[in-house]
């Protein structure tokens, strides 16, 4: 058997249903302010919404904006780290060098007062030589020459 259609509920005759209570103009008044006022809220709302809506969003792009100048200042920040590294090897491999270089010319300074010394010394020793050479070439030639001569070894203009 196929299943009964429900029929609507029978309607109350005119006669027998309730009259709508009409409202005094004063509860009228009443109503319509309550609903400007409702609307007015609701308006308010929806404009708040948004508003926040609006706000959520740009926060959103300056976050994002954000984000990318802290990556991008931390690759800076990385790359500049490395460059300090570099340069402060560099600085430690300088200054090595040149530590290095002032004890080999210090080393050099004393090999050089050194041989100073030693030339001094040999010049000394040289010039008293050629001195007592000229004295004993002197000695020499005028003991030769004192043999010579009759006068006992004296010249005339002596």
């Amino acid at each position: 058997m196929p299943p009964k259609k429900k029929t609507a509920p029978k309607r109350k005759p005119a006669a027998k249903r309730k009259a709508k209570p009409v409202a005094s103009p004063s509860q009228l008044d009443q109503l319509r302010s309550m609903v400007s006022q409702l609307r007015k809220r609701i308006e308010d709302e929806a404009r708040a919404r948004k508003l926040n809506t609006r706000l959520i969003e740009e926060a959103r792009r300056a976050r994002d904006e954000v984000m990318r100048h802290i990556t991008t200042l931390r690759d800076q920040g990385k790359s500049l780290a490395e460059q300090l590294r570099s340069t402060l090897t560099d600085a430690k491999k300088r200054e090595k060098a040149r530590q290095d270089a002032m004890a080999a010319v210090a080393d050099l300074r004393e090999e050089l007062m050194r041989r100073t010394d030693e030339v001094r010394q040999k010049t000394l020793e040289l010039r008293n030589l050629a001195e007592e050479s000229a004295l004993k070439a002197r000695d020499v030639i005028m003991g030769t020459s004192r043999e010579s001569t009759p006068s006992g070894g004296k010249k005339e203009g002596d």
